[in-house]
């Protein structure tokens, strides 16, 4: 048996918060906006909205996406 045999991960998926167009890679500024046609983060920010994950002490952020 493996050490790490009773280790379950916590991991939980993102928050709204994690999803911010600001710190995405391919973001340039607010002027500029994003190099993509298309939201790379598309498919964590609805995995968030729909979980309810918010991060309460950040306080809400909406996505209407």
């Amino acid at each position: 048996m493996s050490r790490h045999a009773g280790y379950a991960s916590k991991w939980k998926g993102y928050y709204l918060e994690d999803c911010e167009c600001s710190l995405c890679l391919y973001y340039q500024s607010k002027k500029l906006g994003c190099k993509l046609d298309k939201c790379c983060c598309g498919e964590e920010k609805r995995e968030a909205a729909a979980s309810g994950r918010i991060n309460r002490q950040k306080g809400a952020m909406q996505w209407d996406g």
